[in-house]
């Protein structure tokens, strides 16, 4: 066979004839699936796990009470989150006690889930203040803290900290 560039053009269509050979040889040479379409699965393994935590919207509040006199009373809020079947309770503390004569309770207004065990006097150890909370995320919440001094208590001024748990029941 004689290639000629004049006349007939039988380069061009030499040319591509060693193309396509030379394309169908490094196709066969590479490794691709007998069988391809148009889409394809992808099997994912998902994991949610379950969520549970408080959140105070408001990070202090502030209060007065007469000495052996009407309570101090001042409202909080907090988000509440307890995700799953399992039922959770929110507890409360004091990180130090209170001096003698001063007590704190606080009451907790259920979001949506649980049921609140009333006013609780606080201490340093953990009480229940809500309980079977389970399947909400982020439910708003209202706790009242009201403060009583008695006669023995002499005027001034002072911090305690409360500490809010989401544990399981």
């Amino acid at each position: 066979m004689m290639i000629s560039r004049s006349g007939s053009g039988s380069l061009p269509i030499l040319s591509i004839l060693l193309a396509c050979a030379a394309g169908a040889l490094l196709l066969g040479a590479m490794d691709f699936p007998s069988e391809a379409a148009e889409s394809a699965a992808l099997s994912l393994e998902v994991t949610i796990p379950e969520f549970r935590g408080v959140h105070l919207t408001n990070t202090s509040v502030s209060m007065a009470a007469m000495i052996g006199g009407k309570p101090g009373e001042s409202a909080f809020f907090f988000l509440l989150s307890s995700t799953g079947d399992a039922p959770r309770k929110l507890t409360g503390r004091l990180v130090s006690p209170l001096p003698a004569g001063l007590s704190l309770t606080v009451e907790i207004t259920s979001p949506r889930e649980g049921r609140s065990t009333g006013p609780q006097a606080l201490g340093t150890g953990e009480v229940d203040l809500l309980t079977g909370v389970r399947g909400i995320f982020c439910a708003g919440g209202r706790g009242t803290v009201k403060m009583t001094g008695n006669n023995s208590l002499a005027p001034g001024a002072g911090q305690a900290v409360l500490v809010l748990t989401v544990r399981d029941m």
